[in-house]
Parts: C-alpha cells; structure tokens; sequence
C-alpha cells in the first residue's frame, strides 16, 4: 500500500467555519460540494453539523449522500434541480434548492410539491455564469410567492472579482443586487469567502464560505482574516528512494537536467 496519506484535521476545521461565521456579519452555509474539495463531505458535515447553519452542495446526489449519512441540517442545492422531477426528491429530503432560469420557476408553479419550498432566487449581477437576469428578477420572487409553494424566498447573487480587493467589479455588482431587488421582503446572501475576508461593508444575512472552510485564501496578499485561518488537510508520504548521484550525470526523462556537482536526490 501506498504511503501517502491525507490527514484531516477536524478541530481546524471548525475553528475557520466560526472564524468565517463570526466576520460574516450573518450566518453562514458551509460549502461542502465536490467531497468537501476531497476533505470528505460527510465527516465535514458530521464534524460541523453541531454549529453550522446549513450545507452548500452542487447537485442533489451530493446532498443525498449527506442525508443517507444522517446529516439533518438544511443543504441548499447551488445548482438547482436539473429536472422537474427532482422537486419530489427536494421535498422529501427537505432541502433547499437555487432557482437561477425562468424553466425552474415554471417546473415549481406547475408541481404539486406536497410541503412548502425553501427558494434561493439567483440573480446574475455580472458573472454570467447562472441566474436570472435583473429584468427579469423582480417578477420571478412575485410569481414564486404567488405560488403558494414556497414557504421563504432568499435573495442570491454570486461575486466574480472578490479576490481582487482594487477592482470595481464587486461594487457594481451590489448595485445592480440592489437595484434588482429593491422593495422585496426577503434574506440576502451575497458573500463568498473572498467577500468574507475582504469586503466587510457588504450586508449578507447569508454567507457560502468555501475555501476559507479548509484553511486557504484567495488572496495573492497578505490578509488579517487569513492569518488566523488553520490549514485543514497535511498531506504526508515517504520518500521512496535517496540516490548519490555523481557530477555529469543526468535524471529522469529527456535527460534534461545534468547535475554541475555531486548531488544526493
């Protein structure tokens, strides 16, 4: 067997999810897509679920296996349901999903869900990735409440630029959020975890905290908030061979590196 492993450090793990919680200015969802970024999303989830406020997955297959491993705390689908008929299976594990095109609005206005929906209403600010566009935004939240499916409406965009603490981007795109979402009733989430670390004055009810989870930051430069995260994963192995190898001898393929001098590799 081979000997490298990856050790996964649980009490640095919660150290960064308060830290990320506490300098939100809200509550914060813990993103756990992607296996945890191949931390494990269950024992992520297992070792968080006592003080996190919810779970971010990308797909509903992510967040069954959560639920499989007796993981009750809410998780929200970041990218939505790709079927209709996945509304069935959103309601019956109760979780929350991100409508972010207008056949999602349509799939929930024409299901007969059961139980009400918990709705993260995705708009695009200026990423152009996912999400409705802002002339479309405000009738998308009427038509969602006029359902009467949907229990709660959480109002989402997502930054492009966070990590570049001098561009304008993050900026124009609160104001195009606020300008799309003025006279609506609702929770807000905003913040990533560059904007966590790096842009204070942004309100968020809602944070999605991912990479300052495991200990890293987005940030080229030095940082406070990243000074004071803990690295989550070592990864350890041993090395399996030590050569002395003369002056004048090559290595390895193309023999393209020729040591000047004795060298022990």
């Amino acid at each position: 067997m081979r000997p490298a492993r990856a050790l996964i450090d649980l009490q640095a793990l919660r150290h960064n999810y308060r830290l990320a919680r506490d300098s939100s200015g809200g509550k914060a969802l813990a993103v756990i897509k992607a296996d945890a970024y191949g931390h494990g999303a269950v024992r992520v989830a297992q070792a968080l679920e006592a003080q996190a406020d919810g779970f971010a997955v990308a797909c509903i297959e992510e967040a069954l296996e959560l639920r499989a491993a007796g993981i009750r705390a809410p998780i929200l689908l970041l990218e939505g349901f790709f079927e209709a008929d996945e509304l069935a299976l959103i309601v019956e594990h109760d979780l929350w999903t991100v409508v972010h095109a207008v056949w999602q609005l349509e799939a929930i206005e024409q299901a007969q869900p059961g139980k009400p929906l918990t709705v993260w209403l995705k708009l695009d600010t200026g990423m152009h990735r996912v999400g409705l566009h802002p002339c479309e935004y405000r009738a998308a939240y009427q038509r969602l409440l006029a359902t009467g499916k949907v229990a709660r409406v959480v109002l989402m965009s997502h930054f492009s630029c966070a990590d570049e603490l001098n561009s304008a981007c993050s900026d124009q795109q609160v104001a195009v959020f606020e300008a799309a979402r003025q006279g609506l009733v609702a929770e807000t989430s905003l913040k990533n975890s560059p904007a966590v670390m790096g842009w204070p004055k942004i309100h968020s009810d809602w944070s999605r905290t991912g990479i300052m989870l495991y200990g890293a930051t987005p940030f080229d430069q030095a940082q406070p908030l990243a000074e004071r995260l803990q690295p989550v994963m070592t990864l350890e192995s041993k090395v399996i061979s030590v050569r002395e190898l003369p002056a004048g001898e090559a290595v390895g393929y193309g023999a393209t590196f020729v040591s000047e001098r004795p060298l022990r590799i």
